[in-house]
């Protein structure tokens, strides 16, 4: 029977640091531009898709996405002052940022949660809000052999909670008979997986109202979750650190880690 886990990236395999409001801030700098970070990160707010998930792009997916997301800072730049004949060195300083793995930080047990995973016969998947090139920073970072494919949005043209990036991802993934969605977010990643008939498992993030089947306050307890009732509903709306106490619950944690 197939298994699988899609799992979100930001704030769930590596921690949420703020990302693109420093990659700009440096990339201006270095270009000799002084703009406020609070101003970057203010108008970066406008730029984001996921920001609005209510409007699909499939027309500006790939390296489209980011002519799209450049052309929506121009208006930054004008107000800003920024010399035209540094725009394009500004973008290439920030894009290489942003690509760079060395700017995350993956959580602990991270890879070992996911190979633990992997052993006991789960698919992996990223499922993320993400810029085209997520794949190849999750390789850099040492991951690849985890996964077996990548649904990110900025490929894909909508953006979680959209349902249609959840079919597309079961779709493609054939439709396992079991699967879960793992992500930090209650509206993007458990609203958006529930909606899409997913189990989902709501971690690093504490939130009673999330609707999540499972709520786990570290990656080390997905394993558990996930063998401990693979093909029910029994347990669904308990939160793990609560199923923690329950000597089975010890005892397959002990099997895992």
């Amino acid at each position: 029977m197939e298994k699988a886990l899609f799992w979100d990236f930001d704030g769930t395999l590596v921690y949420p640091d703020k990302k693109w409001s420093p990659a700009l801030f440096y990339a201006l700098q270095k270009n000799q531009c002084e703009i406020s970070i609070e101003k970057i990160r203010q108008y970066l707010q406008s730029c984001y898709t996921w920001n609005t998930p209510e409007i699909s792009y499939l027309e500006n997916t790939g390296q489209k996405w980011w002519d799209k997301f450049f052309t929506n800072l121009e208006t930054f730049y004008n107000c800003s002052k920024l010399p035209r004949e540094k725009i394009k060195k500004v973008n290439l300083d920030f894009k290489n940022k942003i690509l760079d793995c060395k700017n995350y930080t993956l959580y602990e047990n991270a890879e070992a949660v996911l190979r633990k995973c992997t052993e006991a016969g789960y698919k992996n998947y990223i499922l993320s809000n993400n810029f085209p090139e997520l794949p190849d920073v999750i390789k850099d970072l040492g991951l690849a052999q985890y996964f077996t494919d990548y649904f990110v949005s900025a490929n894909i043209g909508y953006e979680k909670p959209r349902t249609e990036i959840f079919q597309h991802a079961l779709k493609t993934a054939q439709f396992p008979k079991i699967c879960f969605m793992i992500g930090d977010n209650p509206v993007a990643d458990i609203q958006g997986g529930k909606s899409a008939g997913m189990k989902t498992i709501l971690v690093h993030t504490n939130d009673v109202t999330s609707g999540a089947d499972y709520q786990c306050e570290n990656l080390p307890e997905i394993p558990v979750i996930s063998s401990v009732c693979p093909q029910s509903r029994l347990l669904c709306g308990q939160t793990l650190h609560f199923l923690a106490n329950e000597p089975t619950v010890r005892r397959l944690r002990k099997c895992f880690f």
